[in-house]
């Protein structure tokens, strides 16, 4: 079975959102505290719906999007 990952970038303000990543089922690879950002890698399957609507009501969540330096043929089996 294989299982396909994929990287996405989360925008935001203050101490609460990276708390809460590290608490989610997600793959916290990276936080930048001066840029305000993380690099998070999760399962495809759950997709990018699941982990916005567990941040949309943290306070300082901006947003999310793909990760542009992602790369889906290096995945490794």
């Amino acid at each position: 079975m294989e299982i396909q990952r994929v990287a996405y970038i989360v925008d935001f303000k203050g101490k609460e959102v990276p708390k809460k990543l590290s608490k989610m089922d997600v793959n916290l690879a990276y936080v930048s505290k001066k840029g305000n950002y993380a690099v998070v890698y999760f399962d495809k399957n759950k997709g990018e719906k699941m982990l916005t609507s567990h941040l949309k009501n943290v306070k300082g969540f901006i947003r999310i999007y793909p990760s542009l330096t992602f790369n889906e043929e290096a995945n490794i089996s």
